[in-house]
């Protein structure tokens, strides 16, 4: 678990689900998972975290993108208590 502390010295966590799409989901070997995260965590906080916990994962920011409570989010996107986080990369091709 990962922990903040508050303005009186305890620690302080919020609970997210993160859902694995794709590519992400086999690098990962899970779909979804809920993690407990210290208050503030962004979303760019949160790609850190999951690449350090699943190290086949590479969540490279120009091609990763994160969709909260189901709408797409920048990387500077503060997470809340609750928030369902859905980690995807755009495919193209021709």
């Amino acid at each position: 678990m990962v922990f903040g502390w508050s303005l009186h010295g305890k620690q302080t966590a919020m609970r997210i689900t993160v859902q694995f799409s794709s590519l992400f989901r086999t690098l990962a070997g899970v779909e979804r998972e809920v993690l407990d995260v210290a208050d503030g965590t962004t979303a760019d906080r949160l790609s850190s975290i999951l690449v350090q916990k699943y190290q086949n994962l590479s969540l490279e920011s120009r091609k990763t993108y994160f969709m909260i409570n189901g709408q797409i989010s920048t990387r500077n996107h503060v997470l809340a208590e609750g928030d369902q986080v859905r980690i995807f990369q755009l495919l193209a091709g021709g």
